[in-house]
């Protein structure tokens, strides 16, 4: 029998060493991201031994989070079959690794219906390479962040404190009300979960940082941990008319955020043509594959 509740900042201290566990290596192993996006697809989470699973419902369809811990995984998995079973809509397992997959398969043979999803693969990075934008094949971006350096010579990098989180606030807001974001029902969905966590950010195990030019914010990022190697970027927010604000935020957060961890993780491109055109032109060492595991009932 799983017990599910809602998802609360506190219940990182039990969730973050489960969730690290399991060493997977996309954005939906990192508390922070499961907590981003709780009210938006009604996310809960339960203990079944010492492993965490998480549960959403969204298009009336129960999603399950590939579980992550310690110990017998197959029984977790069998456990979240059986609630799947119970519930009188869809349901099928998401964030599936290319490993797990495979178990899948031989632990249920036909029992799913085991699909990639191209659009939720998630891009990772060599943090020292966004650190330093080295070579031929970052020449582009060293040239947008020299434009900026140029054209914004006062500009300067803050890590988010308590202190300074009403101005970064302040930018978010007006960013979510740009001419061109303010009617995007995804911006505002985001807008609304960015709000929530910036609620209770000294209570999450979250981390970032803001650049200022010519007396204001241009560009703000956050994100956290997946796992000890690997850094996740939430979220990343800039001026579109500040040549090169995107490239310097992108560079600093590699350099003064994340210089403990080997490798960035930058989420999925959704299926957009020109993020993922962007999310390639950063040259990731690892495209990581994502499956769906619908239940056969």
């Amino acid at each position: 029998m799983l017990t599910f509740k809602p998802i609360e900042p506190q219940d990182a201290q039990w969730v973050t060493p489960l969730l690290h566990a399991s060493g997977y290596m996309t954005s939906t192993y990192a508390f922070v991201t499961l907590y981003l996006w709780s009210k938006a697809y009604d996310t809960q989470v339960a203990r079944f031994g010492d492993h965490v699973i998480a549960r959403s419902h969204r298009g009336g369809i129960f999603h399950y989070l590939y579980p992550s811990g310690h110990g017998d995984e197959k029984a977790t998995v069998d456990a979240i079959i059986e609630d799947a079973k119970a519930q009188s809509e869809p349901a099928w397992l998401y964030g599936v690794s290319v490993e797990a997959k495979q178990r899948l398969e031989q632990w249920y043979p036909g029992l799913f219906t085991i699909e990639a999803v191209r659009d939720d693969y998630e891009y990772i990075y060599d943090r020292a390479e966004l650190a330093d934008l080295p070579g031929k094949k970052f020449q582009k971006k060293r040239n947008h962040v020299s434009r900026f350096i140029r054209e914004n010579p006062d500009w300067e990098f803050h890590t988010i404190t308590e202190e300074s989180l009403p101005l970064v606030r302040q930018f978010n807001r007006e960013w979510a009300a740009l001419a061109d974001n303010k009617d995007d029902p995804g911006i505002q969905m985001e807008h609304e979960a960015i709000e929530m966590v910036f609620d209770h950010y000294t209570e999450l195990p979250i981390e970032g940082g803001y650049i200022t030019a010519g007396g204001r914010v241009v560009a703000y990022s956050f994100g956290s941990a997946i796992n000890d190697r690997i850094f996740d970027t939430n979220v990343e927010k800039a001026l579109y008319e500040v040549n090169g604000a995107y490239n310097i935020i992108n560079r600093e957060m590699a350099r003064q955020v994340c210089a403990r961890y080997e490798m960035i993780n930058r989420e999925d491109d959704v299926g957009s043509e020109g993020l993922r055109k962007a999310k390639l032109s950063y040259n990731p060492i690892i495209i990581e594959p994502k499956y769906r595991a619908v239940l056969n009932k």
